[in-house]
């Protein structure tokens, strides 16, 4: 695996490298800033201007945290500054956001694994986003909103970037997920009972990289990476922000990272989430 550290900017093959696994991890950009302090400010919002927003599983039941967060969820992702701070992002990044479509940023809130770790805190298995529905062409970014530890993070494991994996991604269908699944995380408390694309092998931490960003610090990668939540033990809330950007052509011609094992059969299904990050109108789907 490649890692740079702030050299995202203004690189001619910027996605071609990420399409390879190539990871970036940028310290400095304003428009992860902005997105920080958004997201900071609705967590306020929901939560109270009092008190260490890391511990608030600690003083609040899990049945009072499960529709706090759903509501704190809603309101950051459909909020207009969100998808403005994305199109700043594109730009900053040196690319013209008329070349590109996104999927709106998400808050992620993820407490002690014992507390809550299904539903609207879902600790993720190792996975694809390509299991899920995830074009070739995906870009991901990934931000903590508070500096986390290594047990706090998103862990990559870029030894499998072309390794397939065993996975139950074809017996997946994204259409189901978009039109019932979603919307029952509330409903997900002690377990979680919606289903997963998952590992159907045991997969070898032995190479998996745990970076821990500082506060509004953003890595940026290829979708098809195999990543996933590292179980939070440290009593500490973890809040992080992620949104994926695809580049029109890219996406219309099926380029991309490699496909090693994924087998979802109805990624187009996704498309209608897609937003341009230019207008902000929605993606049109590619014409047949």
């Amino acid at each position: 695996m490649n890692l740079y550290i702030n050299q995202s900017r203004d690189r001619s093959s910027l996605k071609d490298e990420i399409y390879a696994g190539t990871i970036f991890l940028e310290t400095g950009l304003q428009s992860a800033g902005k997105l920080r302090d958004l997201a900071r400010h609705h967590i306020a919002a929901a939560i109270g201007q009092e008190g260490d927003h890391r511990r608030v599983h600690q003083s609040m039941p899990v049945e009072a945290f499960v529709p706090t967060v759903s509501k704190l969820k809603s309101g950051f992702t459909n909020s207009i500054e969100a998808k403005e701070i994305v199109r700043e992002f594109v730009i900053e990044i040196g690319e013209d956001p008329a070349n590109y479509v996104f999927d709106v940023p998400r808050l992620r809130v993820v407490p002690h694994y014992d507390y809550l770790h299904a539903g609207v805190s879902y600790a993720y298995k190792p996975h694809r986003d390509t299991w899920y529905g995830g074009v070739p062409a995906q870009i991901n970014t990934w931000m903590p909103v508070y500096a986390i530890s290594p047990s706090q993070t998103m862990m990559i494991n870029p030894a499998f970037f072309d390794v397939p994996v065993k996975n139950s991604s074809g017996d997946w269908q994204l259409s189901e997920w978009i039109n019932k699944e979603r919307w029952l995380a509330s409903t997900n408390v002690t377990e979680e009972t919606r289903p997963h694309p998952v590992p159907l092998e045991e997969i070898s931490s032995l190479h998996e990289a745990r970076i821990a960003p500082g506060a509004g610090e953003m890595l940026i990668f290829s979708g098809s990476h195999l990543h996933g939540t590292v179980p939070n033990r440290t009593g500490l809330t973890r809040y992080s922000v992620d949104f994926r950007v695809m580049h029109i052509d890219d996406l219309k011609a099926g380029r991309g990272a490699i496909n090693v094992d994924s087998a979802c059969a109805d990624p187009q299904a996704g498309f209608k989430d897609y937003l341009h990050v230019d207008t902000f109108k929605p993606f049109q789907g590619v014409q047949a």
